[in-house]
């Protein structure tokens, strides 16, 4: 009828083929999207092209819903909600393109438009990749690097760090050789492009999917296409980066690399430690760093992680038992359906894909926080299946049966919900931000005013207990001594898991001078965790309140061992000038602090750190070589060796690179609280997905 000839299927999937490309073009460049107009525009054409009627869902589109189903509703029980639906939202989106590339690869037209329209976001990224990699290097070589492989984390492709790009790498390696059309450049250059990123990870998965491509694919003169470029790619990765390459095929060398692979059995222990805690429904998805954070994440000397060691721990961490299995369900129906039709071409290569990624997230599990290789994924398993179509579609008696009526409608109400949280949280955000001004200006009362009106959520408890605490300490009146104990114990009572709300407390009654409220709990956590230098130095502080000041020199020196950047704070600097005696105490126990067999080179950085302030200037140099010699990734060691060139590139990046001396970062007095924000604001940040007050309370 020429009312409906707007929506001809012909137009309808050509819309919804550009549709797809701008998802891609979102995901893969990471364009800010407040409002989630990419859901609202997906159900909306997900209700003009029509998904396939439930009673023609493959065992793929059932389990792919079903995880959608159960991502949806781990958001109450999660143990912290945020992250879960953060990771819903983007679980949501890509089942939706999932859904509408189903019907799209019905329509041969529409499915060249995805694949061939793809190429120029994905040329673009690459493109893109490469001008920031010859930036990365040439900043390396002025600096006085030789060696990019310790440097690698200053490489950071359209934002993305090392393992994640590789990530998308492998992703683009499938897609590029599902394309074809041009393939040889795109598979050149991407395959060049996980080389340079000297991940061992990336190595191991790219040498899996040769493999795979060789054993499955034919005719010959195609199994050859794909090695022949990569040996292409070896030999100028050897030519011109060949100790990059060299370190990364030893696998286990060099320090940083026997420490990566320690770290990781670590997590997984942690991680497995904390699926014990809940194994059937799991702490839900993007919790595994918060679930593991007691075990993991509670010493100074330890780098932060957020990424689980490798995909098994990672699924039986947040998805629990009962999730896991929705998961092993969807990689039999993916197998099988691989194998329905062996002698297609575009199998192989989405099988290829497929082994190359499940191998490298057994070295660390990075897809589920790649929301762009989620998405092709999902695209390419619709891709799998684009002739499993039945015939003719059966339009089912009842009408909430009917997927053409009912997803939309769903899908309306969940862009609803996920609004009206969005629009909440840039609510409490914009009061904070408002207090956080007020606070500066003098008007404390007006500060408090505005945290107050910010939603009771542990979150919200924990930023009222911050301003209580820092108004408490301006004007004495325990009034709000009280209000913020409460806070402080009403958000532990919530979240117990959240080891920080405890430090808050501790300061709290640090700052009130009541020693016996804070003893029990600091001894707890400096017992608990013996290599996290705020409790410690927490343990020093109300040891010393309580006159025993002998007790209190032990956690301070160990505190000052795990993070020597303590020296330049308030507190030595008050005990130099009033309390002698105390000082030259810890000054003597400092002196006897050497490195023992087996220390990393951070720990010889930390003791030349450690060295140098006590004035002996020739060990603390025989120190920090040591431990830039070892490790040249170590920023502090080059700028107390006088190196500031590299110190800046290491501190700011290739692209800020000659910030000015007097900005360092170690030029400055640093407080307890300055340090514990540092470490904590990230964590705060992605468990309750709102800001963490900047009120500064030193």
């Amino acid at each position: 009828m020429p009312a409906n000839s707007f929506l001809r299927p012909e137009r309808t999937h050509t819309g919804a083929a550009v549709l797809l490309i701008g998802l891609v073009i979102i995901f893969l460049f990471r364009i800010e999207d407040p409002y989630h107009f990419a859901l609202l525009f997906s159900t909306f054409f997900m209700a003009i092209v029509r998904p396939f009627p439930f009673k023609q869902w493959t065992s793929i589109d059932i389990c792919l819903g079903l995880i959608t189903v159960y991502d949806l509703a781990s958001c109450p029980y999660a143990e912290y909600s945020a992250p879960v639906i953060r990771h819903a939202c983007v679980s949501l989106l890509c089942f939706v393109a999932y859904l509408i590339s189903r019907r799209l690869f019905t329509s041969v037209r529409a499915g060249r438009i995805l694949l061939q329209g793809s190429y120029l976001p994905v040329g673009a990224a690459l493109f893109l990749a490469g001008c920031s990699f010859f930036i990365f290097r040439q900043s390396v070589w002025t600096a006085g690097f030789q060696d990019t492989y310790h440097l690698r984390f200053l490489f950071r492709p359209l934002g993305y760090i090392t393992n994640v790009w590789a990530e998308i790498l492998l992703v683009l390696l499938g897609w590029v050789c599902l394309v074809r059309r041009c393939s040889n450049l795109f598979v050149f250059v991407v395959t060049e492009a996980i080389l340079l990123s000297f991940s061992r990870g990336a190595y191991i998965a790219w040498g899996a999917y040769l493999i795979v491509w060789m054993l499955s694919v034919t005719p010959a003169r195609e199994k050859w296409r794909l090695p022949a470029i990569g040996l292409i790619a070896v030999v100028l990765t050897g030519i011109f980066f060949q100790e990059e390459m060299k370190t990364t095929l030893q696998m286990n060398r060099t320090v940083s690399q026997q420490r990566s692979t320690e770290g990781r059995i670590t997590a997984t222990q942690a991680g497995w430690n904390a699926f014990v805690r809940r194994p059937i429904q799991g702490y839900g998805n993007g919790n595994y760093a918060h679930a593991a954070d007691r075990w993991l994440n509670q010493d100074s000397t330890m780098p932060y992680t957020s990424f689980a060691p490798n995909i098994l721990i990672r699924l039986l961490t947040e998805k629990g038992i009962a999730g896991s299995l929705l998961f092993l369900i969807l990689a039999v129906a993916v197998v099988r359906s691989l194998l329905k039709h062996p002698e297609r071409q575009e199998n192989r290569i989405i099988g290829c894909t497929f082994v190359a990624i499940t191998v490298k997230e057994m070295t660390q599990a990075t897809l589920f926080d790649t929301p762009f290789a989620l998405l092709m994924l999902y695209i390419m398993l619709a891709y799998l299946q684009k002739e499993e179509t039945c015939g003719e579609e059966e339009q089912p008696r009842s009408l909430w049966a009917n997927s053409q009526l009912t997803i939309p409608v769903v899908l309306s109400v969940l862009y609803l919900v996920q609004l009206q949280f969005d629009l909440r949280r840039k609510e409490n955000n914009r009061y904070l931000q408002e207090s956080s001004e007020a606070w500066k200006e003098g008007k404390y009362t007006e500060a408090i005013r505005r945290t107050e009106r910010t939603e009771k959520q542990t979150s919200g408890l924990i930023n009222r207990g911050m301003i209580y605490m820092q108004y408490y300490r301006t004007t004495k009146k325990n009034e709000y001594l009280r209000k913020a104990s409460e806070a402080f114990r009403e958000a532990h009572r919530r979240h117990p898991d959240d080891v920080e709300v405890r430090y808050l407390s501790i300061r709290l009654y640090t700052h009130a001078r009541m020693p016996e409220r804070a003893l029990p709990a600091v001894r707890e956590l400096a017992t608990n965790y013996p290599k996290h230098s705020l409790y410690l130095a927490a343990l020093s502080d109300v040891l010393y309140q309580q006159n025993q000041k002998e007790a209190a020199l032990q956690p301070l020196t160990e505190a000052i061992r795990y993070t020597p950047r303590l020296l330049t704070g308030q507190r030595i600097r008050e005990l130099k000038q009033y309390d002698r005696k105390f000082y030259d105490a810890l000054l003597q126990q400092l002196c006897t602090l050497t490195p023992a067999d087996g220390d990393s080179p951070a720990d010889y950085a930390r003791y030349g750190y450690i060295a140098r302030w006590c004035g002996n200037r020739a060990l603390s140099d025989k120190y920090l070589r040591i431990a830039v010699e070892r490790l040249p990734n170590l920023a502090t060691p080059w700028h107390l060796l006088g190196d500031d060139d590299k110190y800046r590139l290491l501190i700011y990046g290739a692209f800020r690179k000659k910030q000015p001396t007097t900005d360092f970062f170690e030029n400055k007095e640093i407080t307890d609280w300055e340090l514990f924000v540092r470490s904590y604001r990230h964590k705060f940040e992605s468990r309750y997905g709102c800001l963490l007050t900047d009120i500064d309370t030193r």
